[in-house]
């Protein structure tokens, strides 16, 4: 046999021998993982009204809900944190007074931090913040636990829109939490709920379901 083709004979049965070795031992046992459902996820919503309105780390658990009976939710969030929160005003007409958005950052262990923006002629005014370095607004949510912390608040004109990115975990083996109480809700729907946890409230959700 030549001596190209011999080297290529033992190249090929010392690949194929370490292939079936590495089969062997990766078939011993399954590798471990995390079965928690988990994702990232942009919200939208949208003011009916303009008004200023402070949203808990109850609502922001409240923000997809599963309906049990016509006036009974549950969650489908365990646990969300906030990445960052972003705000467009419509443009005001040309001659009229400027009009400005703010988002006020709280939270139980967090400095009060304040971001807004005005508009000038045509352009909207516009804010993209992210939670205070170090603040509690960068913790998680979680089922049970200072579900009454406001996070932050929001005080714009009508026709406001608000985009909230947030990452979830989903309930796995957790006995269900009640959500918001819905008016007429069909046994089985998933339901957007409003960012401010009040029914008919001024930030409705967009591309879901809007609970009754």
């Amino acid at each position: 046999m030549p001596k190209k083709q011999q080297r290529m004979s033992r190249r090929g049965s010392r690949r194929g021998g370490r292939s079936r070795g590495l089969g062997a031992a990766s078939n011993v046992q399954p590798p471990a993982f995390i079965p928690t459902l988990k994702l990232t996820h942009k919200f939208r919503f949208v003011n009916a009204g303009g008004t200023t309105v402070s949203i808990t780390r109850k609502n922001l658990l409240n923000l997809v809900l599963t309906a049990t009976t016509a006036t009974t939710t549950v969650r489908l969030i365990e646990a969300i944190r906030l990445k960052k929160v972003e705000l467009w005003t419509q443009p005001t007409a040309l001659g009229n007074a400027p009009i400005t958005v703010q988002l006020e950052w709280l939270g139980e262990n967090s400095p009060s931090t304040v971001t807004s923006d005005t508009t000038m002629g045509v352009r909207p005014a516009h804010i993209r913040s992210i939670p205070p370095s170090a603040s509690s607004n960068r913790w998680w949510s979680m089922s049970g636990s200072l579900e009454t912390d406001v996070l932050f608040s929001i005080q714009c004109p009508a026709n406001t829109y608000c985009d909230l990115t947030a990452e979830l975990r989903l309930v796995e083996q957790e006995a269900p939490t009640a959500g918001d109480v819905p008016a007429g809700a069909a046994v089985g729907q998933l339901y957007g709920d409003y960012l401010d946890g009040i029914a008919g409230g001024a930030w409705v959700p967009i591309g879901l379901v809007t609970l009754p």
